[in-house]
């Protein structure tokens, strides 16, 4: 007789532009993808809120080089604590000088292409690259379990400009979707910010009406709708996570959608735990 099937859990434990990094577990193996709180202590701390320590996590996951997804203080938890960190192999060069430069010791360090699945214990990590403005190569991940586990797919990429075309097929029949929705389009139109236009660009973030322009492609697609959706990478100044959900869930609605749970990550506190 078969046992207990083995859940798959995700954490967000912070998201925006001071912070980015998901705790995901599945078989006794626990990553974190990107690392970018700004000291050690708070890399800590945020793991401590969800139960967990370094000594638990089995290995970082770099989406891109920008300071808010990987910095020195990453560098030197995972070089403290063994932990190796797994990055594109284009980004290398650039994080070898932009962040092992600023810290006074350093792990082992991995590379992966996108395209190019490979397992880390029981999960299955496939790499994927997405547009946006980030020195090197940006990625996004989907995750599932390693060889012989069950069917679960969680699919995340929260930092892109654009939906280009193939991307949405990486998402297909996901049970859990994190998403960017950085900003509301009003709202980044008022903004005095200087840096507006290159936030609303290609190679820039995802508003909300795109993520949920883009979630509607997917569940199209899709031969099973997601449990959960996870909002990400809300920006301070222009959105909010009710602006967001409503937005998402109003274009969800309009093509028939609705009631798939719409969630926005934290920049400041772990969102909650999602088991599938």
């Amino acid at each position: 007789m078969a046992g207990p099937a083995v859940e798959f859990h995700v954490t967000p434990l912070r998201s925006g532009s001071s912070g980015n990094l998901t705790l995901l577990s599945h078989a006794g193996t626990t990553l974190l993808v990107d690392a970018g709180l700004p000291s050690q202590r708070g890399l800590a701390d945020a793991l401590a809120e969800a139960g967990s320590g370094w000594d638990d996590v089995d290995a970082v996951l770099v989406s891109h080089l920008h300071s808010d997804h990987v910095n020195g203080s990453a560098v030197a938890s995972c070089a403290r604590h063994e932990v190796p960190i797994h990055l594109h192999r284009r980004n290398l060069d650039g994080f070898a000088r932009k962040i092992l430069s600023r810290s006074p010791v350093s792990g082992p360090v991995r590379t992966f292409d996108d395209g190019e699945a490979f397992t880390i214990g029981g999960i299955a990590v496939h790499p994927f690259r997405v547009p946006h403005d980030a020195r090197g190569v940006t990625c996004g991940f989907s995750f599932t379990p390693a060889p012989g586990g069950r069917d679960v797919r969680v699919s995340m990429a929260t930092d892109l400009g654009r939906n280009e075309n193939g991307l949405f097929e990486r998402f297909l029949d996901s049970d859990l979707i994190l998403i960017e929705a950085n900003y509301d389009e009003g709202m980044l139109h008022r903004s005095p910010r200087h840096d507006r236009g290159r936030v609303g660009s290609d190679t820039g973030h995802f508003s909300n009406t795109q993520a949920g322009k883009f979630l509607v492609r997917v569940l199209q697609e899709s031969r099973r709708r997601p449990r959960a959706i996870v909002l990400c990478h809300l920006s301070r100044d222009h959105n909010t996570p009710e602006l967001a959900r409503a937005t998402v869930r109003e274009i969800l609605a309009a093509h028939r959608f609705d009631g798939i749970p719409v969630h926005a990550a934290r920049r400041d506190a772990p969102l909650r735990k999602f088991s599938l």
